[in-house]
């Protein structure tokens, strides 16, 4: 059954519109083909007025914001559910009681696609630039060949997973960043990328599926735990990245470690395609990194301020610090909602590069604060707003240090999400 076949007259949940309207282009495409699309929201109205119009434009009439009433979605043919949304949902409950069908777009991108090459970005930090590069040099390396398609999947991006449909053919490439709590459900469709890019320790399931011509592009550290991994017998290719890989002539515009790490993984994933080099040093070269990720923001009083507010784990947080730091000349500022990641080592090492931290509220500060506490040689600050911290990590700084906002949990309270918890962050910054 094709896609139009698989959506037409069928009655379709969305549950979620996104952090920032990321569902709304599958929205209008499931319309497009016919589909009779309900919307249901957990925030107020008075929150996502702004995407109000936009959602009558499109010709959606059914939309419930501020509950999810789960009686209601036992009358649906299929749930999608926004990415950042647990299938776990106490609303989902008698809807999987009901076996009715529940997708994220990007799982069912896949059950709809035909056969494509999938390039798997994953890992706790460092899958955002990682993509983006390569997906960069592809599209460069690409144009040049007029049957070959490439497609970008991204739980963050407004494009929408389920709208290449209409375009992808066989054979095509699909890059897509794939967020480890998806992992399971690629894991769930038997879905394994056929090159699997990783920037850091995984669930290995994933990769379960990946025959003897598909590759494992990794740094030695995380190549090392597969080889050990006495349950997992791998049988892709597995290649090795090390920073000086990079050609001796090539300036990076940053010194930052992570940065060259990552600038291999995209060396290494791209030859695989056969690119040319001057295509992705000419990439890798201009790259100047994503906003909310070790984004250097302003210098003020020679105290360098820096965005990673990206951060939603430990290890992300603790590759931000192992790059920026130079002894403890550093000033953390951290906390947010719960997620569930083990804390153990980044708390163990914050003591190497940090002078002070500043713990901000959430569910998951609750659970380090008493850990921070017990470290020796910390000047603990708890506060109640971003913006009263960044003024605070202003006062405790001295000449030479370093600020970093590195959440290492979710977003909480009154921001919506992680991008607009660093927007106030270089707002709060750019005002001192």
């Amino acid at each position: 059954m094709n896609y139009k076949e698989f959506f037409n007259a069928k009655k379709v949940a969305i549950i979620g519109l996104g952090p920032h309207g990321e569902m709304m282009a599958d929205i209008k495409f499931l319309l497009r083909n016919k589909a009779n699309v309900s919307l249901y929201d957990m925030r107020s109205e008075k929150r996502l007025k702004v995407f109000i119009p936009e959602l009558k434009d499109v010709g959606l009439e059914m939309y419930t914001f501020g509950k999810v009433p789960e009686e209601e979605l036992i009358n649906f043919d299929l749930i999608i559910i926004s990415p950042e949304i647990s299938k776990k949902s106490l609303f989902l409950k008698k809807a999987i009681q009901a076996e009715i069908q529940i997708e994220f777009p990007d799982t069912l991108f896949f059950k709809l696609s035909p056969p494509i090459t999938l390039i798997g970005v994953l890992g706790l930090y460092g899958k955002s630039s990682v993509a983006h590069m390569i997906y960069t040099i592809l599209k460069k390396a690409f144009s040049g060949y007029k049957d070959q398609g490439l497609f970008f999947i991204d739980p963050d991006s407004t494009n929408g997973a389920l709208t290449h449909l209409k375009k992808i053919k066989k054979d095509d490439v699909v890059l897509a960043r794939i967020p480890d709590r998806l992992i399971p459900y690629y894991y769930e469709i038997h879905i394994s990328p056929h090159v699997a890019v990783i920037t850091s320790q995984i669930d290995l399931d994933i990769l379960e599926y990946q025959t003897y011509n598909n590759f494992i592009v990794s740094t030695d550290e995380v190549i090392d735990a597969i080889s050990k991994e006495k349950n997992f017998p791998s049988k892709a290719k597995m290649l090795r990245t090390r920073s000086n890989q990079i050609p001796v002539d090539w300036n990076l515009s940053t010194k930052m470690s992570h940065d060259r790490d990552n600038a291999v993984l995209v060396l290494q994933t791209v030859e695989l395609f056969k690119v040319p080099k001057e295509f992705t040093k000419e990439v890798i070269q201009g790259f100047l990194g994503l906003r909310g990720s070790i984004e250097f923001i302003k210098k003020v009083s020679a105290i360098e301020f820096y965005n990673d507010a990206s951060s939603i784990t430990p290890k992300a947080t603790l590759s931000a610090l192992r790059s920026l730091s130079s002894g403890k000349n550093t000033i953390l500022i951290l906390g947010g909602a719960y997620t569930g990641y083990d804390y153990q080592e980044l708390i163990k090492d914050i003591p190497q590069y940090v002078s002070t931290v500043i713990l901000l509220p959430g569910s998951g500060t609750l659970g380090i604060r008493p850990h921070i506490e017990a470290l020796e040689n910390i000047n603990l600050i708890q506060t109640l707003t971003l913006e009263e911290a960044v003024k605070l990590a202003y006062e405790n700084a001295k000449k030479g240090d370093k600020v970093l906002f590195s959440p290492a949990f979710d977003a909480v309270g009154i921001d919506i999400s992680r991008k607009e918890r660093g927007e106030r962050f270089v707002k709060a910054v750019r005002s001192l």
